[in-house]
This record gives structure tokens, C-alpha cells and sequence, in this order.
């Protein structure tokens, strides 16, 4: 079973190669691009472009005159697909300030093994 099975189920297999993504409205539809980071040369796509339709809905106004109103609510598959996404990034992030984390700290060693290197050739210098 996958970790995402909304995204699997969209057919999205390189979860690990997703950049970001972004969600907006056209008409009665909702567009749902996510984007890749793709090795160079790769014949894969930068990007995939999802449409989802809206349900319509008709709520109560409380107006005599209007009783009823129409309304459009995002898919629920939608919703379920963008909380994976979310969930997704927000570990790709976690990932990314581990490996930040770890570059800063061997950095840092580097520079204590150049400080005492440095201290152990004074030394010799003065034997």
C-alpha cells in the first residue's frame, strides 16, 4: 500500500521529485499543477496539470425573496490529494533542514580540525 494512495491513484510514482505545486480556480473547475525537480536531460515532465470539476449545491439563504442559492464546493478527492501533497512537502522541508543542518555542522568541524591543525604545526615550529 503507498504512503499517498490519492496521488497514486493520480498516477504520481516520483513523489520524491516533487518541487512544490499550486492550486487555483477557472470557472466551475479547479487546476492543480505540481511541479518536478527533473534531472537534466529527462524526458519526463516538468510538470502535471490535474482539472477537477466542482459539485454543485444548493444551500439554504434564509431569504424569502431567494430562498435558495447555488454553490460549488472544491472535490473531496481534491482535498485529499493536496493534504498528501502537504504532508509531502512538509517532509521534503524537514529533509532539507536536516541536510542544511548537517552541511552547517561539518563545516564547523572543518574548521576546528584546521585550528588545531594549524596549533599542531606552530608546535613543530618551535621544536
Amino acid at each position: 500500500m503507498s504512503t499517498y494512495p490519492t496521488l497514486s491513484e493520480m498516477d504520481i510514482t516520483r513523489t520524491e521529485q516533487i518541487r512544490h505545486y499550486t492550486l487555483h480556480q477557472e470557472g466551475n473547475r479547479d487546476v492543480l499543477k505540481i511541479f518536478y525537480q527533473r534531472k537534466k536531460g529527462s524526458f519526463l515532465p516538468e510538470r502535471k496539470t490535474f482539472r477537477f470539476g466542482r459539485s454543485a449545491k444548493m444551500i439554504s439563504t434564509g431569504d424569502r425573496e431567494h430562498p435558495t442559492r447555488e454553490i460549488y464546493e472544491i472535490s473531496p478527492f481534491l482535498l485529499k490529494a493536496v493534504s498528501e501533497l502537504d504532508q509531502l512537502l512538509k517532509q521534503h522541508d524537514a529533509v532539507v533542514d536536516k541536510k542544511q543542518h548537517i552541511i552547517e555542522r561539518m563545516a564547523q568541524i572543518e574548521q576546528e580540525i584546521q585550528s588545531a591543525h594549524e596549533e599542531i604545526r606552530g608546535l613543530l615550529k618551535e621544536l
